[in-house]
């Protein structure tokens, strides 16, 4: 009986590696919560209202597998909202309030997904599926405020399945951490000790936690660490970054204190562990399914967009042979998916590319050397009055949607790297490089004051965090950033 309950933890902890198991056991009862409201509401319109209609739904399969399907992108939109963070979880009137709005937006899509659908199909039921999301929401709420709470507490107060935790430092920072840790009971995460690198193990830190090791070696460890927390503002990025992906690539997973490298991210986009901000990330795993998604959607997104814009796109080509003499599209190398080279494409905005490309070169090495924030390097003198115009308003980005055709791009992902930057940080390259560089991303929507290690950040949260939602709203935000002509 034992060897089987290992054999189907290991299944389980390949299948979701990096969720702790107050998230599965949530998933699991909102996603029942859906279906048992679709379920709930045509059995009370078929034996209680006696509707017809009602009744041929519960004897028809596809209604139910549509209705299924579609619990899933709920579960989607409930992510989306932050109401899988301990965030939500410690605030019951938050989380209502997160839960009425995640259950509007969900009712839109419903209607969009409806709209397209004529009768006799179950969706054209305004009934059915009005009522189904009214009961639907209201086990949710009795799930999530009442039945969960109660599991939720019983789960913590198990050591089975607290999460042995370190934190990187000896500071007030880290003491502060610690005592947070300690205080709020509403996480998993166990306190073991500190890491340190020049205190030896066994020195004693705070309320009788001593050092269990150096943050540097996960193997140095005298005690069972799972999870690691850097509060160590005397870490430099380098150090740090190095440091985390050892620590991952032993199979902890690992938080930054989000005041150390701030990344300027949204509330809901960030981790909390006793009322503190966190950045996350662990050893990412294939995934499959939603990177095939995403690519699907990238091969339907850029390919309408090239077709809609073919008038504009070959606006801008004739407008650049007749402003200035050379070619009209402009390739540079970068660092693809894997490692691997690929050549961007751009439209021509500077009558000497080649001396404004090694100008470029030289800004990045000093800014990274400097730890200065990474800004992009445009030498104006060398800018033709049409290239002006296009950088403004990022109109020189758009034969990019070429490459994400190619494969060699997505609509949104980690930054592209040049080849120059790619150097300084070799051994971090292989986390951001699991998926394509993107025409946009976290850094591009930002205020690109961040340093070279904070865009690390910034993609390496991306890649820890792809989902098809991440993605839409990055690219509502990156519209605005365009049409304001931030890009000039």
């Amino acid at each position: 009986m034992q060897k089987w309950t290992w054999r189907w933890r290991s299944i389980l902890m390949r299948l979701f590696p990096r969720y702790p198991v107050y998230k599965l056991l949530l998933a699991f009862g909102d996603y029942c919560c859906i279906l048992g409201g679709y379920g709930g509401a045509t059995t009370v319109l078929a034996y209680g209202l006696g509707r017809p209609d009602a009744w041929e739904l519960l004897q028809q399969w596809g209604s139910w597998a549509a209705f299924a399907a579609f619990g899933f992108v709920w579960l989607l939109i409930l992510q989306h909202h932050g109401l899988y963070k301990l965030r939500s979880l410690r605030s019951p009137s938050r989380q209502a309030v997160l839960l009425l709005r995640a259950a509007f937006y969900a009712l839109i899509g419903f209607a969009v997904i409806s709209f397209f659908l004529r009768p006799p199909h179950w969706l054209d039921s305004r009934l059915v599926t009005g009522t189904s999301f009214v009961m639907g929401l209201t086990l949710l709420g009795l799930w999530r405020l009442g039945l969960f709470r109660i599991l939720h507490r019983t789960l913590l107060r198990s050591e089975r399945f607290q999460r042995p935790t370190a934190i990187v430092g000896t500071t007030g920072l880290a003491h502060y951490v610690a005592e947070r840790l300690l205080v709020d009971d509403s996480h998993d995460y166990k306190l073991v000790g500190f890491l340190a690198d020049s205190l030896p193990p066994g020195t004693p830190v705070l309320n009788g936690y001593c050092v269990v090791g150096s943050w540097r070696d996960p193997s140095t460890s005298t005690a069972a660490v799972e999870h690691v927390i850097y509060a160590e503002p005397t870490l430099s990025p380098e150090l740090l970054l190095s440091s985390a992906s050892a620590w991952t690539q032993a199979g902890r997973t690992v938080s930054i204190v989000a005041e150390l490298y701030p990344t300027f991210l949204p509330e809901r986009l960030l981790d909390e562990i006793g009322g503190l901000s966190f950045l996350s990330f662990s050893e990412p795993e294939p995934r499959r399914l939603l990177l095939l998604f995403k690519r699907l959607s990238d091969l339907v997104l850029a390919s309408s967009a090239l077709l809609l814009l073919s008038p504009l796109l070959l606006l801008i080509a004739i407008a650049i042979k007749l402003d200035s003499p050379g070619p009209i599209l402009y390739r540079q190398q970068r660092i693809g998916r894997y490692g691997k080279r690929f050549w961007i494409y751009k439209f021509r905005t500077m009558s000497d590319s080649t001396a404004a490309y090694q100008e470029w070169q030289n800004a990045i090495t000093e800014s990274i050397a400097a730890n200065k924030p990474l800004r992009k390097i445009v030498p104006h003198r060398r800018l033709t009055r049409l290239g002006r115009w296009l950088r403004r308003w990022s109109l020189d980005e758009l034969p990019q949607l070429w490459n994400v055709i190619r494969g060699e791009m997505s609509l949104v992902g980690p930054r592209p790297l040049l080849p120059e930057e790619a150097r300084h940080f070799p051994e971090w390259q292989r986390w951001r490089h699991r998926i394509a560089p993107g025409c946009t991303g976290l850094w591009q929507i930002s205020d690109r004051s961040h340093t070279f290690a904070q865009m690390l950040l910034l993609d390496l949260y991306y890649v820890q965090n792809v989902s098809p939602w991440l993605d839409l709203y990055i690219l509502l935000r990156t519209l605005p950033y365009m049409l304001r002509g931030q890009n000039g």
